[in-house]
C-alpha cells in the first residue's frame, strides 16, 4: 500500500467507525461541498444508510434550512430524526412526494438510490431546484424527464467520488475523524460480519434490513 494512501485512525475511533467514514463519509462530505445545502430545504434519500445518515448530519451542519429524510421503514425514519432530520417520509408509501411538495418544496435532492426513485423525486423538486445523482449505474431518467426538468429551470448534477481522490484524502478523513471523535458527527451502529460471511452481508444489504454501514471484519 502506498504510504500516501494510509491514514492513521485516532485511538478514540473504532475500526468499524473509521471504515464507515472512508467511502460513505467522504461521499457525503464532497456531496455537500459540491452542492451546498445552506439555506435550502434538502431531501436525503436512504437517510438511514451509510451515506444518507451522514448526509443528514452534514447538511444540517452546513446550514440547511430544513432536512427531509426519506427511508423505507419507521425504524429507519426514527433513526434519521435522531440524527437531526427535521421531517421524515416513507418513500414506499403511495404519494409520498406530494406529501412533501404540498408542505415545503424541496430545493435540493441528494439521490444515492437511483432507478425509479430518481424520477419519483422530481415531483417534490421545486422549479429552479437541483438534483445531485450519486448512484452510478442506476440512472433511469429519459429525454422526456430531462426536458421537463429544463422547462422548470431545474438542474441535474452527477457525482463520482473516485474522480475527487486522492488529492485531499488525508485532510478530508482527518476532518471527518475529528468530527466523529468530538461527537459532532454520529456514525450509526451498522452490522459487522466476519469476512467468511460476506455473502450474508450482501443479503442483509439487499434486504434493506440494516441501517448504517455494513462492515466486513477480517
Amino acid at each position: 500500500m502506498p504510504a500516501a494512501s494510509v491514514i492513521n485512525i485516532p485511538d478514540a475511533l473504532s475500526f468499524e467507525a473509521a471504515v464507515a467514514l472512508m467511502v460513505q463519509g467522504l461521499t457525503a462530505l464532497h456531496m455537500v461541498r459540491q452542492a451546498s445545502p445552506r439555506s435550502k430545504t434538502v431531501l436525503v434519500h436512504a437517510a438511514a444508510g451509510g451515506v444518507g445518515s451522514l448526509l443528514v448530519q452534514l447538511a444540517k451542519r452546513e446550514g440547511a434550512r430544513s432536512v427531509i429524510a426519506a427511508a423505507s421503514s419507521e425504524k429507519k425514519l426514527t433513526l434519521a430524526r435522531a440524527l437531526g432530520a427535521d421531517a421524515a417520509v416513507d418513500y414506499t408509501a403511495e404519494g409520498w412526494q406530494k406529501a412533501i411538495s404540498d408542505g415545503t418544496p424541496v430545493d435540493l435532492i441528494y439521490d444515492t438510490v437511483g432507478g425509479e426513485m430518481t424520477r419519483a423525486s422530481l415531483a417534490a423538486l421545486t422549479p429552479g431546484g437541483e438534483l445531485v445523482f450519486a448512484a452510478l449505474g442506476r440512472f433511469s431518467l429519459e429525454t422526456a424527464d430531462l426536458n421537463a426538468m429544463f422547462g422548470k429551470n431545474q438542474s441535474l448534477r452527477g457525482f463520482a467520488l473516485l474522480r475527487l481522490l486522492p488529492a485531499t484524502l488525508e485532510d478530508d478523513l482527518s476532518a471527518l475523524f475529528s468530527l466523529a471523535v468530538s461527537g459532532a458527527l454520529t456514525i450509526p451502529e451498522g452490522a459487522s460480519f466476519p469476512l467468511e460471511k460476506a455473502a450474508e452481508a450482501h443479503r442483509a444489504m439487499e434486504s434493506r434490513s440494516v441501517s448504517g454501514k455494513v462492515v466486513l471484519v477480517p
